[in-house]
């Protein structure tokens, strides 16, 4: 079977990492005429730079509902292709990813969850690269364990789609999980690829970890949180915020770094729980980025 890859990528705001995510794609060992890439601009009043790099199987599309999900839905609908391939805008995939991703396709499989590589951002802090690293996606555990990919790193083939639906917009953050999971319920393989490679650049900061957590909150919130009982929320509230003593049995740290990485942890942890308490009584809306 011959694959036309549609690789979709929304984007907020970030034109500059698009750039390097963009230059990657060029690169990749299969022919240009093989894969198109449709941008989602979710943000339509931010103009894209004169100086972004963009390629004759490269187009930018717009979609004005907030949300990742919207915008890849926006992508789908764009998509010429008979496989869908998922990325973000700061993501950099190796030059031969879609080649090995379409390997598991042809032996049968119906969606690949790829490997995902952290690297420390350019002036990004020690601890925001070690805390990402240790607490950071597992793709082979989401998906040999979980049947769920984040869309980071992620490819289907058509029929998923079309049988399964578009992502659920509703969502800030946690739709990929649940969209997978519905795939891989509804009887569809799929394999984890370890050779299908993205690079992901860690949070400079825990400032920004913590605005990741609070956006993850968000979908955490939506997807189970707000049906729980309150015996339930204060079993659920407890665990979330316990000390990671196991941090200190990490053989690869010193006691320093061990000691920055519990407390950070801790930190995080507990302004995540604040958030979702925050949401629960209606205090504020989920955060988007």
């Amino acid at each position: 079977m011959s694959f036309i890859v549609s690789v979709i990528i929304p984007t907020y705001r970030d034109w500059e990492t698009l750039n390097d995510c963009l230059i990657n794609l060029q690169n990749q060992t299969i022919p240009k005429s093989s894969f198109e890439i449709i941008i989602v601009n979710n943000d339509p009043s931010d103009i894209k730079p004169d100086d972004l790099t963009i390629s004759e199987n490269t187009k930018i599309i717009s979609e004005s509902k907030p949300g990742s999900y919207a915008a890849r839905n926006k992508g789908i609908l764009e998509a010429k292709g008979n496989v869908l391939a998922f990325t973000d805008s700061d993501c950099l995939p190796t030059p031969d990813w879609i080649e090995n991703a379409l390997e598991y396709l042809e032996d049968g499989f119906d969606l690949v969850g790829g490997e995902m590589e952290f690297f420390k951002s350019k002036k990004g802090s020690d601890l925001a690269f070690l805390y990402e690293k240790k607490f950071g996606f597992n793709q082979k555990r989401n998906v040999e364990e979980k049947g769920q990919s984040i869309t980071a790193n992620l490819f289907c083939s058509r029929k998923v789609i079309d049988a399964v639906g578009l992502f659920p917009e509703g969502l800030m953050s946690g739709g990929d999980f649940v969209w997978t999971k519905k795939a891989t319920t509804a009887g569809f393989k799929m394999a984890f690829g370890k050779n299908v490679l993205v690079k992901h650049p860690t949070r400079k900061s825990i400032a920004e970890i913590v605005r990741k957590k609070k956006r993850t909150i968000g979908g955490m919130y939506s997807r189970f949180y707000k049906n729980y009982s309150p015996k339930q929320k204060l079993k659920f509230g407890l665990h979330f915020v316990r000390p990671h003593i196991s941090i200190f049995t990490y053989n690869d740290l010193s006691i320093l770094e061990k000691t920055k990485l519990f407390f950070a942890t801790w930190y995080v942890e507990c302004l995540g729980m604040r958030e979702m308490i925050l949401l629960d009584f209606k205090k504020k809306t989920a955060e988007r980025s």
